[in-house]
């Protein structure tokens, strides 16, 4: 996950030797991880990768954006709970949350705290501020939603075709090689039991193979997506129409909720002032934001 050795690349440096004076004494700490742009060598391409470069960064920022743990300001992995802003509220530092009850939760500060009062800068319960962001955000995409719910139909008829027409071309494929093996093994002597055991072999594999993809074919010709009907397809309008519903749904988990705001929304910046929350909301993408007061 971590070695771009495995991207195919040739790398050196990627750790520092860091000296420091404690106590008057002189202490060597070793593997100390350094930036990559201060990597001393670094050859893309140097030899066949089990993935692309691509892949390997993508890799990298996700689990940057997974350290819920270290202190980052990063948002962190999406995890259970009822606090769909976890990991995007900022009162300066990034605020945390503790969970009362399967719904109720409360977001805090957890590093400013007033010396004389012992009382943290920022502590709010999650269900006002959650239902506000949602609301806006909702307000934000409402005239994307036709235009995907339409598009969500195409992919999924899309996507099921060409698995299937994929799977039936390696079926032709095999059926090919499996016949190609056969003809091979008829044209062997069958006094000569060393190669006509080693072509019998070969059949019999391409003749495994044949089989497995013929049931992969016959399942993926059961999983193909029925045509939408005009029932269906006015219901699944009217929920594009009416986001709230679709976002309060049963079947809309929390999960699913997290990760859809963790996609349009970088941050959320929050103050609190006489019993009232200012919000300012940063946008993924051009660096748009907008006030929300809750």
């Amino acid at each position: 996950m971590t070695n771009p050795v495995y991207a195919g690349a040739y790398v050196f440096g990627r750790t520092a030797t860091r000296t420091r004076v404690e106590d008057g004494r002189k202490v060597v700490t070793h593997g100390v991880a350094r930036r990559r742009e201060d990597w001393a060598v670094v050859i893309r391409d140097h030899h066949d990768g089990y993935i692309s470069w691509t892949e390997y960064d993508r890799n990298q920022t996700m689990i940057a954006n997974n350290a819920n743990m270290k202190g980052t300001m990063v948002a962190g992995a999406v995890r259970n709970g009822s606090g769909l802003l976890v990991g995007l509220l900022r009162c300066g530092c990034k605020l945390k949350v503790l969970h009362h009850s399967r719904r109720d939760a409360r977001y805090v500060c957890a590093t400013h705290v007033d010396p004389s009062t012992e009382k943290r800068c920022s502590v709010f319960s999650n269900m006002r501020i959650d239902a506000a962001v949602s609301a806006e955000v909702l307000r934000a995409v409402a005239p994307l939603a036709l235009e995907a719910a339409l598009q969500l139909i195409s992919d999924s008829k899309q996507a099921g075709s060409e698995r299937l027409r994929q799977s039936e071309l390696a079926l032709d494929q095999a059926r090919y090689e499996a016949a190609h093996a056969r003809r091979q093994y008829d044209a062997v002597d069958p006094d000569n039991r060393l190669v006509a055991s080693e072509r019998e072999r070969r059949w019999n594999d391409c003749l495994a193979a044949v089989a497995r993809l013929k049931d992969q074919v016959r399942s993926l010709r059961r999983e193909q997506p029925c045509a939408v009907g005009d029932d269906e397809r006015m219901t699944l309008m009217a929920l594009a129409d009416d986001l709230p519903a679709l976002w309060n749904h049963p079947a809309a988990s929390v999960e699913t909720r997290k990760r859809i705001l963790r996609t349009v929304l970088k941050e959320i910046v929050v103050t609190a002032e006489s019993g009232r929350l200012h919000l300012v909301l940063h946008w993924q993408g051009g660096g748009d934001h907008s006030q929300l007061e809750c």
